[in-house]
């Protein structure tokens, strides 16, 4: 399954691998630590290759060397995610061994993912969209600033539909129009729109801006919301 993301469980990246938890913006699989690189390596065709921790019968755990630490994987077939459930050092013999550590964890219940690291996959993807939605209406309007008088539409991201227009005046007028349902039809979030609007409008900062129910070039449609923003002509 070449396409299986690779991530270490939040109790794993805070405590095993003593890395603070990054803003949402962050994928947890892509940080630059040799063990979620490692994971990263295996994800693909993990278990194969790997051997079992034998004293955890269920579900099938499955080892990870660096050096003289272990590491302990979990293939979720369901999510397409191979897992790093723990990190520790490796001392046969001990009562710290990094099996007794990963054993204990299990009978804590503490090991497998929880619905907080489930949580954060979902908010790491839908940041995901607001930034390629961001982006792309960004984009947008730089193609209308480039050839001021002319409008530009584009659904963003095969998604939302969006115009842009650019009146040269005493000042620059941006307009901006989003619609309030996507491709779908189903009505979009007002939050995320209103996000969409201040990622460009820090884009053109300086720049001052305020909400229309108008159009310089014809009508509104029933279904956009309009941004105008004024600044200095460049």
């Amino acid at each position: 399954m070449p396409n299986r993301a690779a991530r270490p469980t939040i109790r794993c990246l805070l405590y095993d691998l003593e890395i603070d938890l990054p803003d949402v913006d962050v994928d947890l699989g892509g940080i630059d630590d040799q063990w979620i690189a490692e994971l990263r390596r295996i994800a693909p065709e993990s278990p194969q290759g790997q051997k079992r921790i034998l004293s955890i019968e269920h579900p099938l755990i499955f080892r990870l060397r660096i050096s003289d630490h272990r590491g302990a994987t979990w293939v979720d077939e369901e999510n397409g995610t191979v897992w790093l459930c723990g990190v520790h050092r490796r001392e046969s013999g001990s009562d710290d061994d990094a099996f007794q550590f990963f054993k204990e964890l299990h009978d804590d219940g503490a090991l497998l993912p929880t619905p907080d690291d489930l949580l954060r996959v979902r908010a790491e993807q839908a940041f995901a969209v607001y930034r390629n939605l961001a982006e792309e209406l960004c984009e947008l309007v730089d193609m209308a600033l480039s050839e001021p008088g002319t409008e530009f539409a584009h659904d963003l991201s095969g998604w939302l539909a969006a115009r842009a227009l650019v009146v040269e005046s005493d000042v620059q007028e941006v307009w901006c129009a989003l619609s309030v349902v996507n491709t779908d039809g189903q009505v979009v979030r007002e939050d995320l729109r209103d996000f969409l609007f201040l990622a460009l409008e820090e884009h053109l900062a300086p720049v001052e801006c305020e909400s229309r129910h108008d159009w310089p070039t014809g009508p509104v449609e029933w279904f956009e919301v309009v941004r105008l923003g004024m600044r200095e002509r460049r």
